[in-house]
């Protein structure tokens, strides 16, 4: 089990009580990237988000790069929430570590904590916006 004090220092949780961290922490685990794998697959169904705990990567859509991310930010969650296949690829650029939410997880998570799916939902609007991602 992931420490519930790791997730209060990433943005997503950290206005989280203590009960709270210790209740996703049961739900979320680690996932590692070396530079060049492939986290998301574009096309692909989605089952999961990550929250980069360290590392960069690539968000790239048909070939081209859209964005680079880092420790803190969330990946995955548009098509995860919107429920449709990635609209993107993401990529480790350097070594990568992160955690998961996998989606039966979230379902559970954000129906007991409403503001965490809201603030999921603000981001993952943020970025349509931002990167054109209908």
């Amino acid at each position: 089990m992931i420490e519930p004090e790791r997730l209060r220092s990433l943005p997503l949780f950290g206005d989280l009580d203590a009960y709270d961290l210790s209740h996703i922490a049961r739900w979320v685990q680690e996932t590692s990237a070396e530079p060049g794998d492939l986290l998301i697959e574009q096309g692909s169904m989605p089952y999961e988000l990550f929250v980069i705990e360290e590392g960069t990567v690539d968000v790239v859509r048909d070939g081209e790069p859209i964005a680079s991310l880092g420790a803190g930010d969330v990946v995955g969650e548009i098509a995860l929430l919107a429920q449709h296949r990635r609209v993107a690829s993401v990529v480790a650029r350097t070594p990568v570590r992160a955690l998961t939410l996998h989606v039966d997880a979230l379902q559970e998570i954000t129906a007991e904590m409403p503001e965490l799916g809201e603030e999921l939902r603000l981001l993952m609007d943020r970025r349509r916006s931002e990167n054109d991602l209908g």
